[in-house]
């Protein structure tokens, strides 16, 4: 087992449109970081965290602003302390992931890729039906604006490679960083 190279936590944002993979891409990272390296890691998923801090959402931009604001607070508490984080979260405003980058020095921002006609197909929660049928009307990629990374760290293209080798593409960065 490695120990990791750092008393600062790191933070690795995962962003994508809904059902891009992302919950996937960051399950691999979470497993392989923790099959080799001693580590304290937290996963902060999105719609985890919006269970408890906003019980019944309205996904509007002013409510979608003020979660984003606390998820990065909670990151940068985290790694100030020496815990990592794994953002899993759309963060569909180019601001929410410049803010977390901004607050924690040792950050990744990962954009798992996705054509929008893929996500529609794998939709396991049923975002984009709702949406198509008036259900929901704030949906990234739809009816929202999704801001696409202009300069991510990584560019993980989810119909093209696997969720594990796509978590081996973040170690290497990881290692070019000198991070583990």
């Amino acid at each position: 087992m490695n120990i990791l190279k750092t008393d600062e936590g790191f933070a690795i944002w995962v962003t994508g449109l809904p059902a891009s993979g992302k919950t996937s891409v960051a399950e691999a990272i979470e497993k392989r970081l923790s099959e080799w390296y001693t580590i304290k890691i937290v996963r902060l998923e999105s719609d985890v965290l919006r269970k408890v801090l906003t019980p019944e959402p309205a996904y509007s931009q002013k409510e979608r602003d003020w979660f984003y604001d606390v998820m990065t607070f909670l990151g940068h508490m985290l790694t100030s302390n020496g815990i990592s984080v794994i953002f899993d979260a759309t963060g569909n405003r180019k601001a929410h992931r410049d803010e977390a980058r901004g607050l924690i020095s040792k950050f990744i921002e990962v954009y798992v890729k996705c054509p929008l006609h893929i996500c529609i197909e794998r939709d396991p929660k049923g975002i984009y039906k709702m949406a198509q049928s008036g259900k929901a009307a704030t949906v990234p990629g739809l009816q929202e604006d999704y801001e696409e990374p202009i300069s991510p760290d990584i560019v993980i293209e989810s119909d093209k490679i696997s969720p594990q080798a796509g978590a081996e593409h973040v170690i290497a960065k990881m290692k070019e960083m000198g991070w583990v």
